[in-house]
């Protein structure tokens, strides 16, 4: 006979979603689409991601392209040296020119699995089917790659 709660633990394995963001209604309302079907830690600044980085490692990171107290490409390279494994999706208030373009295809470069605009296309879906994209990818890197 199982352990009592076995079956259950295996469905409330939700992902860790760490969300970084300056402005507390994105966070909120990231929190709202997302918190059904993952955990979520949030951060409000560069220095409260780095704090962050001394805990446990998240599955996916929502990190804002530009806070206060720091770029949101520079904070990429610090999540991917220590958490190799998180994907980090980075969220960017500036519209879709050529600036944006530029920054996307940085971050994609620097390892971010995708660059979403926080613009009038910014949707819950899509929120929704890029952190479900995010994490798929992450476990499949997982089984590929195996611990030694």
């Amino acid at each position: 006979m199982a352990a009592p709660g076995a079956d259950s633990s295996r469905q409330s394995a939700k992902g860790k979603i760490l969300i970084v963001d300056d402005e507390e209604g994105m966070r909120d309302l990231l929190k709202a689409i997302l918190e059904a079907d993952y955990h979520i830690a949030e951060a409000d600044s560069g220095a409260a991601l780095h704090q962050a980085l001394e805990k446990e490692e998240p599955d996916v990171v929502l990190l804002d392209m530009k806070l206060p107290d720091a770029n949101g490409l520079s904070l990429l390279s610090a999540i991917k040296q220590r958490w190799p494994a998180t994907e980090v999706i980075i969220l960017s208030g500036t519209p879709n020119d050529s600036r944006a373009a530029s920054w996307a295809a940085e971050a994609v470069k620097g390892g971010a699995f995708a660059f979403l605009s926080k613009s009038a296309e910014f949707s819950f879906p899509q929120i929704l089917d890029c952190v479900s994209s995010a994490l798929e990818h992450r476990c499949q890197a997982q089984v590929s790659t195996p611990d030694a």
